[in-house]
């Protein structure tokens, strides 16, 4: 019975895990569009300098309105970076290189085909060990179920059906 309620237990403490994740991944993309909002307020300051000083016929645009602008998208580029490296940490994801995000683990990217490489370190069972229903594959050495027809982490083929 016990062991009933510490699965009931590890079960709500995920829970609560995963919607505290989600919360702060939620708040760090709302962040991310108004620092964006704040970005497209300085192009559009940007266009406004241009446009007033090819109106008003000056021969000179003021560069270091200009400049400052530009700075404030760079310093602002700079953090959305960040927060998107925090939005990808939560949520165990990984940028491929076409683009698109993937969960953390994934070896093969479903939209290019990219290979990620990763250390495999063959594990080798504890002696005394009582878990009789854990063996590992011997293509790439992972813990599988007895039960399992395929490697989770290879593809091998562990039996036949």
């Amino acid at each position: 019975m016990s062991q009933f309620f510490n699965k009931m237990k590890q079960g709500v403490s995920d829970a609560g895990k995963k919607a505290h994740n989600t919360v702060e991944s939620a708040t760090l993309k709302m962040q991310i569009s108004s620092k964006e909002k704040e970005i497209d307020k300085n192009y559009t300051a940007i266009g406004r300098i241009v446009h007033q000083s090819i109106a008003r016929k000056e021969s000179m645009i003021p560069i270091n309105k200009l400049q400052k602008n530009q700075q404030i998208i760079l310093k602002l580029e700079k953090e959305i970076e960040h927060m998107q490296r925090k939005v990808q940490q939560i949520q165990s994801q990984k940028e491929c290189g076409c683009g698109k995000m993937l969960p953390a683990d994934a070896t093969y990217c479903p939209f290019c085909g990219q290979q990620f490489h990763t250390v495999k370190v063959k594990s080798v069972p504890l002696q005394g060990s009582k878990s009789s229903n854990i063996i590992h594959c011997v293509q790439c050495g992972t813990s599988v179920s007895t039960i399992d027809h395929f490697c989770r982490s290879c593809g091998y083929q562990l039996r036949m059906s």
